[in-house]
């Protein structure tokens, strides 16, 4: 399915104003943005258009499934490390699987690359969550600690944008001001919070630390004509509702129809034109992932927002005579400085306070309705680790026997035991920020290896086991076990 489909002799003969690669997270806004101010704007997707009463499984439950949703023993293949929850039965549809369309990790490098290829991109899955970068998360070298390079923007800046974007998606959450932490100005009201989120609460601010309502992309009530959640917790499988925020069903429905927008699937960008006359973009190439034929399309700027490896990918490819190290490269700087957050996710505990009360509902918005922002500006201990972390954590009844499946045990005893923990499960994790460092970088594979249309394939190179990351973590496992205890665990 197409939306404004025309024919490719229409959009090869045309100059388009812009032409934006991707429509998720970025791709979405920008050419919502552009198009809605009147210009005239191709998108193309690599992936095909979603319908969400089709393709999101929102209320059947992991039960229902032949195997519980892990999928047939090897039917995916062997998941890289983090994708275990993502590639499910109901997802497996949606997400590129690696062992189909693989790509490189160097030797001695761990990376794992999240592809998802449909209109939307990953905001059709993504955890909703919309807090705001503060002052000193764009000046963090000359304002905190002189590690790396300022953003050449700041807070001040980017701030009214933040604004529009509220606007625009719906977030729900508080307006409370903390240091670095702006509040936002355009939101719903939030979610209330479960049982033992209230517990955690209490417990982190014996301790002197802030606990605020989390901002996020779900809608709290009514709004723009989308209704409001309805708690089923499982926006992991897609939103078949539409409350909580994708750019498949926010931003693309605003542009259908419009005649200054058109939208074109299965196709896979991977070289941006350059006029060899001003070294500026005149268009694209991509190739149609249904019939293998490849098409130019032409247009004065182009926006590359196909998420963070493929943009660079697509810079890689787009070498020619005057650009042989790849566009915008230069200063060889391209695709180095690979960052991703150190972070988990596996602390688990009881609250004894809440053993054996009856099972409810607390699925919620499908994430916590609070969050521990980060709290620990100005500390001394630099040699140790720089800047800092957040913390979320999850409580209550939800599908899954939650951290009590972890228990040793078997018989009627044990059954018992998990029903009468059931209500009493809490877990924190933590996103510590990590350090932008040359040796994290991706690149074309130089052994030659290509994706299945035969466009050259990256290649990753980490150092994500550095002193900072290990001193970091230690931290934040310390924090929150005292978190935790404060709070009655």
């Amino acid at each position: 399915m197409r939306c404004n489909s025309r024919s490719e002799n229409t959009v090869a003969r045309q100059v388009y104003d812009v032409i934006v690669v991707g429509s998720g997270a970025a791709g979405g806004i920008a050419a919502y943005a552009l198009a809605t101010k009147g210009l005239n704007v191709l998108c193309l997707e690599a992936g095909r258009m979603i319908d969400p009463a089709k393709d999101f499984y929102t209320h059947k439950f992991p039960y229902e499934w032949p195997y519980r949703g892990r999928g047939k023993p090897g039917q995916y293949g062997h998941p890289p490390q983090g994708m275990e929850w993502k590639i499910k039965e109901w997802t497996d549809h949606l997400y590129t699987i690696p062992e189909e369309d693989p790509y490189r990790v160097a030797p001695g490098s761990k990376f794992t690359w999240t592809r998802l290829r449909a209109v939307g991109g990953r905001t059709l899955l993504w955890g909703r969550g919309c807090d705001r970068f503060g002052p000193l998360d764009f000046k963090a070298k000359s304002l905190q600690d002189g590690w790396g390079e300022d953003w050449p923007i700041s807070y001040e800046d980017v701030a009214p944008y933040y604004d529009k974007v509220e606007d625009l998606i719906g977030v729900a959450g508080g307006a409370e001001d903390v240091p670095n932490t702006p509040g936002g100005k355009h939101l719903l009201p939030p979610f209330n919070a479960r049982c033992g989120e209230m517990l955690v609460k209490k417990g982190a601010e014996k301790l002197g630390i802030k606990v605020l309502a989390k901002p996020l992309a779900v809608l709290s009530q009514p709004y723009d004509g989308r209704p409001a959640c309805h708690y089923c917790g499982a926006c992991n499988y897609g939103c078949d509702t539409r409350s909580r925020y994708s750019a498949l069903e926010v931003v693309i429905p605003k542009l259908q129809g419009r005649p200054n927008f058109t939208l074109r699937t299965n196709a896979a960008v991977h070289t941006v034109l350059v006029d060899p006359a001003t070294g500026k973009a005149r268009g694209v190439s991509y190739i149609d992932t249904q019939n293998r034929t490849e098409y130019e399309a032409s247009g004065k700027v182009v926006v590359l927002a196909a998420s963070l490896v493929e943009s660079v990918r697509i810079l890689f490819n787009s070498r020619n005579r005057d650009f042989p190290q790849g566009l915008a490269n230069s200063s060889g700087t391209l695709g180095r400085y690979l960052m991703e957050h150190v972070a988990f996710n596996d602390i688990s505990g009881f609250f004894p306070q809440l053993a054996g009360r009856p099972s409810t509902n607390d699925d919620g918005p499908g994430e916590s309705c609070l969050y521990i922002p980060r709290y620990n500006y100005g500390h001394k201990d630099t040699k140790k680790y720089l800047r800092g972390w957040r913390f979320d954590f999850y409580t209550g009844c939800g599908m899954g026997a939650g951290p009590g499946a972890g228990l040793p045990g078997f018989g009627s005893a044990y059954k018992k035991k998990i029903k009468e923990l059931y209500p009493a499960g809490v877990s924190m994790g933590g996103y510590g920020e990590g350090l932008a460092l040359s040796s994290n970088y991706v690149e074309i594979d130089p052994e030659g290896l290509t994706d299945r249309l035969g466009i050259p394939q990256v290649r990753f190179h980490t150092t994500a086991e550095y002193p900072h990351a290990f001193a970091i973590l230690d931290e934040m496992y310390g924090r929150i076990e005292a978190i935790l205890k404060a709070a009655g665990a």
